[in-house]
């Protein structure tokens, strides 16, 4: 069973004062469908997606730097652990309707795994043969 651990995302994150702008860059630049939001402590606070981003441009008419990720994250993450099965993560993801899921021990992040994590187990088994057989 493949865990969590061996195919997350390193640390990606973001604080909740990070400007929208900002936010786009590091999910351009990291590949990041979405990331977590972070407090001084590196615990999870919140999740900032592509989606939220378009929507607070669109409906509240802000431009990219006006916004915060405080102002358009979702309190209440979705987290797991890192011995979680990608079985387990791919049915968080698809309950919750999330592109991806912080990951986390304790509160403090770890790493996250997208599906396109979970998705590349399927595509090159051979690269995973040897994880928790």
């Amino acid at each position: 069973m493949i865990r969590a651990k061996y195919v997350m995302c390193k640390k990606a994150a973001v604080k909740r004062t990070t400007s929208g702008r900002e936010i786009v860059y590091k999910m351009m630049g990291t590949g990041c469908p979405g990331l977590p939001v972070v407090n001084e402590g590196a615990e999870v606070v919140g999740v900032v997606s592509m989606c939220d981003i378009l929507k607070a441009t669109h409906e509240k008419g802000a431009g990219m730097n006006d916004i915060t990720a405080e102002q358009v994250m979702s309190n209440v993450p979705v987290t797991a652990g890192p011995e979680t099965s990608l079985e387990t993560l791919s049915k968080m993801m698809i309950e919750n309707n999330y592109s991806f899921i912080p990951i986390v021990k304790g509160k403090k992040l770890l790493g996250i795994v997208s599906g396109r994590e979970i998705v590349e187990t399927y595509v090159e088994p051979h690269l995973y043969s040897g994880f928790d057989k």
